[in-house]
C-alpha cells in the first residue's frame, strides 16, 4: 500500500514538473515538438520576430543609403561612401551575431581583410573614371566580390574549388527569390511580439492616436485648401515653406526609387539571415572516382592535335621559318585566328579543371593534362602575338587592351590548376580570385582610356586605321578619361570636348551627389584649352 502511495506521489510530481516545463517552452518550440520539426523550421514558417529585430533596422538603413547613393548614379563620389557604410553595417550585423568581421573562422585576418580593402578600392575607382566599359567591368567585379565576401563570412569554405565557389555564389544570389516572404512574416511576428509586451492602456492610446490621424488627413486637406483661397499671404508662406521639396518629375523615377527601396531591403534582409540559418548545400571538392582511362583516351587524342598545332605556331610565329598563305596579310592572319584560339584556351582550362575533379587520380592523366597545359601556354603566346600584330596595324582599343590583360590572367589561372594536379590541397580558387582581383585593380587604376590614347598618338600613323583616323577613334569612342593624353593637341582636345558634351551630359557628373573626379579633371582641361 505504501508503495502505491509513493508511486502516485512520484507521478504527480512528474506531471507538475512536465507542466512547468511546458509553460517555459515557447510557442515555436511546442509546435516543433508536435510537428516533429526543428525550432528553426517552425520559426521560418511562422515568422521570426527576433530575426526582424536584429536585421530589420540595419536592412532599412542599408536600402536607404543604397538608394540615395546609387540610384541612377553609379560612377560618383557616393559609391565609396556607400561601400564604407555597407561595411560598417555588416560589422554591426556580425557583432549582433557574436561573430568576427575581419577575422575568419580560424581567427586569421587574411581573406576577410583582403575582401574589405579590395571592395573599397573598387568603389573608389568607380568615382575616378568615366569610361563606360571600365564602369561595367568594375560593377561586375564589385558584385561578384561582394557576394563572395558575404558567403565567406557565413559559410565554411574549406576544401572548396572553383566549381564550389561558383555554385556558392550562384545560390547566394538566387536565395532571395526562394525566401521572399521572410521579411514580411518576420515583421508580422515582430509586431505580434511587441503587441504582447504592450499594456492594454498603451494599445488603446496608439489606436486612438492612429484613428485621430486618419480622421485629420481629409479634414486638413479641406481646411488648408479653403484657407489658401481665403488669404494670399498665407498661400505665399506655404509656397515658400515647401518650395525646396522636389519630387521626381518623371513618374518612372518614383516607381524606380520605390522598387530600389523594396529589392534593396529584401536582399539586405534575406541574404545574411538565410546564410546564418540555412547552410549552403555545396560540398567540398573531392577527388572523382570515375575511370581515368576515359579521360586518358580523349586527352591523348586532343594532346596529339595540340602538339601538331603548337609545332606550326613555333615554326611560323616565333621563328618566321614558314610563309603566310597566298592572299593573307599579317593583320588579317592575326585577327582571323585570335578569337578561335582564345576559345580553345578557355576550353583547355576548363578541361584541366573538370578532369582533375571528375576522374580518379592517375599519374599518366596528370602528365597528359600538364602537356595540354603547356600547349595551352603556346596558344596563349600565339594569341597574344597575333593581337600585338593586329594592334601594330590598326592601333589599340579598349577591347584589345582588355584581351591582352585577360590572356595574362588566364595564364596565371592555368598555372594554379597545373599545380593543383600535383598538390591536391592547393587553394586554387582563392589563389585565382586574389590574382584576378589584384590584376583588375591594376588594370582599372592604370586608366585604360588614357593609356590607349597615349599609345595610339605615339605609335600609330593617323592615316592607317579601321576608323577614318586615330583622332576619330579617340574623340568618338574614348571617354573624358583620355583628356590628359591630349594636353599637347588643342584641336584634338577641343574635338573631344564637343563630343563629351553630347555623350556625357554634365548633369550626370556634376553636383554633390554625382561628382566624378575624371569628369571634373577633363572639364578643367577643356576650360584651360
Amino acid at each position: 500500500m505504501d508503495n502505491a502511495i509513493k508511486e502516485n506521489i512520484v507521478n504527480e510530481n512528474v506531471a507538475v514538473e512536465s507542466t512547468m516545463t511546458a509553460n517555459r517552452l515557447t510557442e515555436a518550440q511546442i509546435d516543433a515538438i508536435v510537428k516533429g520539426k526543428s525550432v528553426e523550421e517552425v520559426q521560418m514558417a511562422k515568422g521570426d520576430g527576433k530575426a526582424f529585430a536584429k536585421y530589420g533596422l540595419l536592412s532599412l538603413i542599408f536600402t536607404i543609403v543604397y538608394t540615395i547613393c546609387l540610384y541612377r548614379n553609379r560612377m560618383s563620389i557616393t559609391y565609396p561612401i556607400f561601400m564604407a557604410i555597407t561595411m560598417g553595417l555588416i560589422a554591426l550585423v556580425r557583432k549582433s551575431d557574436n561573430l568576427p568581421f575581419l577575422r575568419d573562422r580560424k581567427g586569421k585576418l587574411g581573406m576577410n581583410l583582403f575582401y574589405v580593402v579590395s571592395l573599397m578600392l573598387l568603389a573608389i575607382s568607380k568615382c575616378m573614371f568615366t569610361s563606360h566599359s571600365l564602369q561595367n567591368l568594375s560593377g561586375l567585379a564589385i558584385f561578384l566580390l561582394f557576394m563572395s565576401f558575404i558567403m565567406q563570412l557565413y559559410v565554411d569554405t574549406t576544401g572548396w574549388d572553383i566549381a564550389g565557389w561558383i555554385g556558392g555564389i550562384f545560390f547566394t544570389i538566387v536565395r532571395p527569390i526562394e525566401y521572399l516572404p521572410w521579411p514580411f512574416k518576420d515583421f508580422a511576428a515582430w509586431v505580434k511580439d511587441k503587441g504582447s509586451e504592450t499594456s492594454k492602456e498603451k494599445k488603446s492610446a496608439f489606436m486612438a492616436v492612429g484613428l485621430g490621424i486618419v480622421i485629420a488627413i481629409p479634414l486638413l486637406a479641406v481646411v488648408i485648401s479653403l484657407l489658401i483661397s481665403a488669404d494670399a499671404v498665407f498661400s505665399r508662406v506655404l509656397e515658400r515653406a515647401f518650395s525646396e521639396i522636389h519630387l521626381p518629375d518623371n513618374i518612372w523615377d518614383i516607381v524606380g526609387v520605390a522598387f530600389t527601396l523594396f529589392y534593396g531591403f529584401v536582399c539586405a534582409y534575406i541574404i545574411p539571415n538565410s546564410l546564418s540559418k540555412k547552410k549552403l548545400s555545396v560540398s567540398p571538392a573531392k577527388q572523382g572516382n570515375n575511370n581515368p582511362l576515359i579521360a586518358i583516351t580523349f586527352t591523348i587524342l586532343l594532346g596529339i592535335v595540340y602538339l601538331f598545332f603548337c609545332l606550326i605556331q613555333v615554326l611560323f610565329l616565333f621563328t618566321d621559318s614558314m610563309k603566310l598563305p597566298t592572299g593573307y596579310t599579317y593583320a588579317e592572319y592575326a585577327h582571323e585566328g585570335f578569337y578561335q584560339l582564345l576559345a580553345v584556351c578557355i576550353i583547355n582550362v576548363g578541361l584541366v579543371l573538370i578532369c582533375s575533379r571528375a576522374f580518379a587520380k592517375n599519374k599518366l592523366l596528370n602528365i597528359i593534362l600538364s602537356v595540354i597545359g603547356a600547349c595551352t601556354y603556346i596558344m596563349i603566346a600565339s594569341s597574344a602575338m597575333r593581337m600585338v600584330l593586329y594592334i601594330g596595324v590598326y592601333q589599340l582599343t579598349f577591347l584589345r587592351l582588355f584581351v591582352l590583360w585577360f590572356l595574362c590572367v588566364l595564364s596565371l589561372w592555368l598555372a594554379f590548376l597545373i599545380v593543383s594536379l600535383y598538390k591536391s590541397n592547393f587553394p586554387v580558387f582563392k589563389a585565382a580570385m586574389v590574382t584576378i582581383t589584384v590584376a583588375y585593380l591594376v588594370f582599372a587604376f592604370a586608366n585604360p582610356d588614357y593609356q590607349i590614347a597615349k599609345y595610339d598618338l605615339a605609335h600609330t600613323d593617323s592615316s592607317v586605321s579601321e576608323y577614318e583616323s586615330v583622332a576619330e577613334y579617340i574623340t568618338d569612342h574614348l571617354s573624358p578619361d583620355a583628356a590628359l593624353a591630349l594636353t599637347g593637341d588643342k584641336k584634338l582636345l577641343k574635338d573631344l570636348e564637343n563630343e563629351v558634351r553630347y555623350t556625357y551630359p554634365k548633369e550626370n557628373y556634376e553636383g554633390i551627389r554625382k561628382f566624378n573626379i575624371s569628369y571634373a579633371r577633363a572639364k578643367a582641361l577643356f576650360e584651360e584649352n
